[in-house]
């Protein structure tokens, strides 16, 4: 127990609650209706829980901008960006209007005063695809996944886009002077002023489109370089298959000038199937038929007439010498 001197103290005195970001709205992003469909934040609203509440000092007249979200994830922040803080229980309302909810609590005791005080303000800053919207001329809408990279805070009206809890993000937990009007109706006044001055309502809510604009180029690359190497691929197994096409028509040219007259006729197609299945035995076939014609009759006075061994070894000869001819035609060798 405490002893009566001692202050009280809550364990979750240093949680903040805070309104990450209206949902099922248009909100203006870079100057132009944005819609927030809820249906995109649901699916990846825990991974809030992962990432960092950054603080940056504003300089008087300039806007506030969040940092690099390659920076943010690789831990090499810039000096004005400075990590103050974690996220937790983020989730998307059930009930009522749709919301993305979360707790913040702060490791810097200067900003966690801050915060107690009401001096800040707060921005999401997450990628998400979008896309012309159908349903509001000239808007477009959030129609993919919501990745989450960080949570920027500032000091509130210290900048031209740092007017507090603009677009619905905002510290829910403020306590407030009960004669300060309540932060929609700021909002509005503050929304009225600018038409009146011609100027355009700075965006206070950043998701980094231009990276993902970046990204679907790359992408869009990386798709075009695979479909040419397809296409190349296609290109050569064309010229493969017409090479070797080439090559079995030779082959099959220099056969038929061995074949003897009137082989083929009609039955061509069959016939070089024939020789492609087995160039080997197709070879032996014509040789054979070649020995089984009649030999021409030599003129009278040609020549002597030799013995039965004479006419053997003279058929062995003629195969040899076919043989010999029909390989250097056709390549192919007879043994």
């Amino acid at each position: 127990m405490p002893r009566g001197d001692e202050p009280h103290t809550n364990v979750f005195q240093d949680l903040h609650d805070v309104t990450l970001q209206r949902l099922d709205v248009y909100q203006l992003n870079g100057g132009k209706p944005t819609f927030y469909d809820s249906r995109f934040f649901i699916p990846t609203a825990n991974l809030w829980d992962a990432v960092p509440v950054i603080y940056v000092e504003t300089e008087p007249g300039k806007a506030a901008e969040h940092p690099n979200f390659a920076d943010v994830s690789a831990g090499t922040l810039p000096p004005q960006y400075r990590v103050v803080g974690n996220v937790s229980n983020a989730a998307v309302s059930q009930t009522g209007e749709r919301v993305l909810n979360a707790a913040v609590r702060f490791s810097d005791p200067e900003i966690e005063g801050m915060a107690t005080r009401g001096e800040l303000s707060l921005s999401t800053g997450f990628a998400s695809p979008i896309s012309p919207d159908a349903a509001l001329k000239g808007a477009v809408r959030i129609s993919g996944n919501v990745v989450p990279n960080h949570i920027l805070v500032f000091r509130r009206g210290a900048c031209p886009n740092c007017y507090p809890n603009d677009n619905g993000a905002l510290f829910r937990n403020l306590q407030e002077n009960e004669n300060m009007p309540d932060d929609e109706t700021k909002g509005l006044l503050k929304g009225i002023l600018d038409a009146l001055k011609h100027t355009e309502a700075p965006p206070t809510q950043h998701n980094n489109l231009a990276e993902i604009e970046n990204l679907k180029k790359e992408l869009e690359t990386a798709k075009a370089q695979t479909e040419e190497l397809a296409n190349l691929k296609k290109e050569l197994a064309t010229l493969r298959e017409e090479k070797v096409k080439g090559e079995a028509d030779a082959r099959w040219a220099t056969m038929k000038n061995a074949l003897p007259v009137g082989w083929l006729g009609e039955k061509e197609a069959a016939t070089r199937k024939e020789y492609e299945a087995d160039p080997g035995a197709f070879a032996l076939k014509l040789i054979n038929f070649k020995n089984t014609q009649p030999a021409a009759t030599p003129a009278e006075g040609s020549g002597v007439a030799g013995t039965q061994g004479d006419a053997d070894s003279s058929d062995e000869a003629q195969f040899k010498n076919m043989a010999a001819k029909f390989a250097e035609k056709t390549g192919i060798r007879v043994i």
